[in-house]
């Protein structure tokens, strides 16, 4: 290789360097690397470095698509640690237990669920409550798991106390638009509103972390939320309404949501949204005392 060096590209990680270099390499295009502490640069022949540029930028677009799993990889999550999740899940199990325990099962439901026919007449604190009681153990754990699985990321992404606040959000919406929707008698319970919420929310994450968010490539996490939200709506007792619009109201809450919480940043974020989110829920329930 002679002497006539250019920089293609400088201050690189290993990874990238290895990746580039692979690139360039199987195009017949020779390389050279220096290191500079814990980074690199690529040089390349002065007469290479126009077709050098173009074989790095094309495979780059044409692998956009690709790079939404080394996106999420970038970022550490782990439904695990999320001890709010944990908790929430804690507190469903308790709600349904003592509704039990107390003989009262049916009677909250009555008193506390989605119906349609009386949010309609004001009682909108329904739309909250129906979000914490479950039909039996089975939807119980179905929906637990929900939150393990979608909700404990969102956590993770937004915060401990911004997540929670975010998921009650797309799943009362949810609930309030698809008592709209109704205008009946029906009746709606469960979590699972909120836990597809999760799902949109986390399509909307995909989406704003894209400098120009509404291009084609924008649409992958929101068709693979669309597909979630089909597969956990199967079921015969399932409310599949209710599913899709908390999906839609978590995917639309979230596309403001997330950009917010990125620029607004103060100690004590977290601290108000869960107090926030617990007075919302505690009134709710009082409100039918």
């Amino acid at each position: 290789m002679n002497e006539n060096l250019e920089k293609l590209f400088a201050g690189l990680s290993s990874k990238k360097t290895d990746l580039i270099i692979l690139i360039l390499t199987s195009q017949n295009i020779e390389t050279r690397v220096e290191r500079k502490n814990k980074s690199f640069d690529i040089l390349v022949n002065h007469a290479d470095m126009e077709k050098a540029l173009w074989i790095v930028e094309t495979y780059y677009k044409e692998n956009k698509f690709f790079r939404l799993k080394q996106q999420l990889q970038e970022i550490p999550i782990s439904s695990f640690k999320s001890y709010t999740a944990f908790s929430i899940m804690g507190l469903l199990w308790l709600i349904h237990a003592l509704c039990l325990q107390y003989h009262i099962h049916e009677d909250m439901i009555l008193k506390y669920g989605a119906s349609a026919l009386f949010i309609l007449q004001g009682e909108t604190y329904r739309a909250v409550t129906a979000l914490l009681l479950h039909s039996d153990a089975r939807h119980l754990a179905g929906n637990m798991a929900g939150m393990l699985i979608f909700g404990a990321p969102v956590i993770t992404l937004a915060g401990f106390g911004v997540g929670p606040f975010m998921l009650l959000v797309a799943g009362t919406l949810g609930n309030l638009i698809n008592a709209h929707l109704y205008k009946t008698a029906h009746l709606s319970i469960g979590a699972s509103t909120a836990i597809m919420g999760a799902a949109g929310l986390l399509a909307a994450f995909q989406v704003t972390q894209k400098a120009k968010p509404f291009r084609l490539n924008s649409l992958v996490p929101i068709l693979a939320g669309t597909v979630l939200v089909g597969m956990f709506s199967q079921g015969e007792n399932t409310d599949v309404w209710a599913h899709v619009f908390g999906f839609l109201c978590g995917l639309a809450s979230g596309i403001i949501f997330f950009p917010l919480n990125r620029t607004v940043q103060f100690p004590q974020k977290d601290l108000i949204a869960l107090l926030i989110t617990i007075i919302i829920i505690a009134s709710s329930l009082l409100a039918a005392a």
